[in-house]
């Protein structure tokens, strides 16, 4: 069975690593980061992530550290000036040329977030070796069962079509989806009214 437990900050380096093997292949963080040097970079733009979403005290992983949840709490999915100028410059550090693209799709995704207050599913990776295992239903859980508690919905984008029977699952639905511009995957926006 998976244990799952909040991340501590001595988990950041594991965690960064397991998080940039499970988005080594996505359409979102391929576009995003520059190529040269990928593992390093997308490393760089996870940790630097996941240390944000510390924040919010609700950051779920499992005790290997090789799946990890990242949630926002309700009115609080919008970085805030000082999480902003945290994440500068590791942000354009892995974007590198491509960071006005990068800008632009986050705007794009924040145009498009629903405005009611919810639970926000920011990242949810497993590394490669150890998916297909549970691990990312249990890294959810905890925060689903306090949406359900507390009569909350939850929100999510996900840029793989192959993600959303998972989500459904959970209790997500499309809402709708959404082109990025300049050559960017498409997202599907999905919902989850509390079950």
């Amino acid at each position: 069975m998976t244990t799952v437990r909040l991340a501590t900050p001595s988990d950041f380096p594991q965690l960064a690593r397991a998080q940039m093997r499970a988005f080594t292949d996505d359409p979102l963080i391929s576009w995003m980061v520059v190529p040269e040097d990928f593992e390093r970079r997308a490393t760089l733009l996870f940790d630097c992530l996941l240390r944000v979403s510390l924040d919010n005290q609700s950051l779920y992983t499992t005790d290997d550290c090789v799946c990890a949840a990242s949630w926002a709490s309700p009115g609080h999915w919008e970085f805030t000036d000082e999480q902003l100028a945290t994440m500068a410059e590791p942000f354009l550090e892995a974007t590198g040329d491509r960071a006005d693209r990068a800008m632009g799709s986050l705007i794009a995704l924040a145009e498009a977030h629903p405005q009611e207050p919810h639970w926000y599913l920011e990242v949810l990776g497993t590394h490669p070796d150890w998916q297909r295992l549970g691990m990312a239903s249990a890294v959810i859980r905890p925060i689903l069962d306090r949406c359900d508690a507390d009569a909350l919905p939850a929100y999510l984008e996900t840029q793989k079509e192959i993600n959303v029977p998972f989500y459904r699952g959970h209790g997500f639905e499309v809402q709708r989806t959404l082109q990025l511009a300049d050559g960017g995957p498409n997202m599907w926006l999905m919902w989850r009214e509390p079950q």
